[in-house]
Parts: structure tokens; C-alpha cells; sequence
């Protein structure tokens, strides 16, 4: 597995261990509940350096944006028809 677990209280005490560790992502649990995710140093430069954070970044945007949730929403509910694309680019100059 990719990723190890450790409780808040562990990270708190053990913050030099933790940063300097091999593991690349480390999950942070609250009263067994996801608290966070710790990511290494030589994994963070990998993700920033493919462009991958920024890819998840603006995922979790258009996530939390109300024009994209209710799109997909009446796309879901079958109120919506989809657009052959030619004619999306024609109609914007694409």
C-alpha cells in the first residue's frame, strides 16, 4: 500500500519522523476518522511537477462550484441533452 496511517497525536509528536519519512502519503485519523493526508517531500515535487495538484486542485473547485454541481445534477436527473461537439465549436468560435 501506498499510504500508512497514523493518529494526530502521533504527528504532533513525532513531526521530524513523520516529514523525513520514505512513506508518500500518510493518512492522519481523528477518532478513526479521516483527519489529512501527509505528503513527502519527494512526493509533493513529483504531483507539482507533472501538474497532477494542479489537475486536483481544480477538481476539487469545479467540485464545490453550484453551477458545475447543478449541471451535473439535471445531467444526471436526464434534463439535460447533450451537444454534438462541432456544433459547441461553432457556436463559440472554437
Amino acid at each position: 500500500m501506498l499510504s500508512d496511517f497514523m493518529s494526530i497525536t502521533a504527528l504532533q509528536r513525532e513531526l521530524k519522523r513523520v516529514f523525513g519519512s520514505k512513506k508518500p502519503i500518510q493518512v492522519i485519523l481523528s477518532n478513526n476518522k479521516v483527519a489529512g493526508l501527509v505528503i513527502s517531500k519527494a512526493a509533493a515535487e513529483m504531483l507539482m511537477a507533472s501538474g497532477l495538484l494542479d489537475q486536483l486542485q481544480e477538481e476539487w473547485a469545479e467540485l464545490h462550484d453550484k453551477t458545475t454541481a447543478d449541471l451535473v445534477a439535471a445531467d444526471r436527473a436526464g434534463k439535460t441533452k447533450p451537444v454534438p461537439f462541432a456544433s459547441f465549436a461553432n457556436e463559440h468560435g472554437l
